[in-house]
């Protein structure tokens, strides 16, 4: 039940991140087509995820004022999904910046890292169809891995809508019917 209910918690995490991260992967795409600079290019990523990451600490504050139980799964999801972002901005900045391996690779990358938020997600949750979504993130990752391309930008982007923003949709299609159920009781 603990783990359950903190799906009420979280559910808007996925789409908000997926909406996101898809508008500015296709922002970057457009860039790359017209041949912006890698500075550029970057500096679009960093204003944008750095701006994101403080207006949901700010939301999920007073998301947090509200909800009248905290539970420990609620408590572990967040921090789970914290460390990954910082996972993820690590490789897609610091990689970057120090020329660890061409920014291609960044997509791949982070794929690795969303396939095992997501298996670890679905196992707090004690939810199957989540954890399996994992499996899509790493073939994606195998994709991009073995196909790079400056097309690899609307890959991803299709892969945050179908594996991050959808799976949102139904997190919180969920957590609003299960507060229906709690509050009719």
């Amino acid at each position: 039940d603990d783990s359950r209910r903190s799906i009420i918690d979280n559910g808007w995490h996925y789409i908000y991140w997926g909406v996101i991260v898809t508008g500015t992967l296709i922002a970057n795409y457009f860039m790359i087509l017209s041949h912006a600079s890698g500075n550029s290019q970057g500096m679009l990523w960093f204003i944008t995820m750095v701006s994101a990451s403080i207006i949901e600490t700010i939301i999920g504050r007073r998301l947090s004022k509200s909800v009248k139980v905290k539970t420990f799964a609620g408590r572990l999801l967040s921090k789970l999904w914290s460390v990954s972002g910082i996972c993820m901005f690590m490789l897609g900045f610091v990689g970057t910046i120090t020329r660890a391996y061409d920014p291609i690779f960044i997509f791949p990358l982070i794929s690795l890292v969303m396939g095992l938020t997501y298996y670890i997600s679905g196992a707090i949750q004690q939810i199957k169809w989540l954890s399996w979504i994992s499996i899509f993130w790493w073939a994606g990752s195998v994709m991009l891995f073995a196909f790079p391309s400056i097309h690899s930008v609307l890959i991803f982007a299709g892969m945050m809508i179908c594996f991050q923003v959808i799976p949102g949709v139904l997190l919180f299609i969920r957590a609003r019917k299960d507060s229906v159920l709690q509050t009719a009781k």
